[in-house]
């Protein structure tokens, strides 16, 4: 990929995880550019078709644009950064991400967005005022 292709998609997300929020300067691992359509499903590598994804987000969700929404049977559309507003999907009951959709609650399932070592990790970054939930909180 183009180093400047990529430096416009972490300039879009203004250097946070599209999913969970994770600001890029805070991770160990460095951000990736995530094919939210996958090459292997015919994704095109162009802005439109990419988001800013931490290395855990993007291995979970992988090549998946759909999932179950938790204790049902119903398949749902992943969260698409493109199309969707962070804000109408998701809230912060910090450290934890709320799901406000079903989109929003199967996504959190998927990607493990609430995982313990994720809360943990999220807690201890805003309890030292590194991270900060620029959502409203519940």
């Amino acid at each position: 990929m183009k180093s400047g292709l990529r430096a416009q998609v972490r300039q879009r997300a203004l250097g946070r995880c599209e999913y969970c929020q994770t600001p890029d300067w805070l991770t160990v691992l460095p951000h990736e550019v995530d094919h939210i359509r996958a090459v292997k499903h015919e994704g095109p590598t162009e802005l439109a078709n990419l988001s800013w994804a931490c290395a855990r987000c993007n291995a979970f969700k992988g090549s998946d644009v759909s999932s179950y929404v938790p204790g049902t049977e119903h398949l749902v559309r992943l969260f698409n950064p493109r199309v969707d507003i962070w804000d109408n999907h998701f809230s912060w009951n910090c450290p934890e991400i709320i799901g406000l959709s079903e989109v929003a609650q199967a996504t959190i399932s998927l990607l493990r967005l609430n995982a313990a070592s994720r809360l943990t990790i999220r807690q201890a970054l805003m309890d030292d005022g590194l991270f900060f939930s620029t959502q409203t909180t519940h």
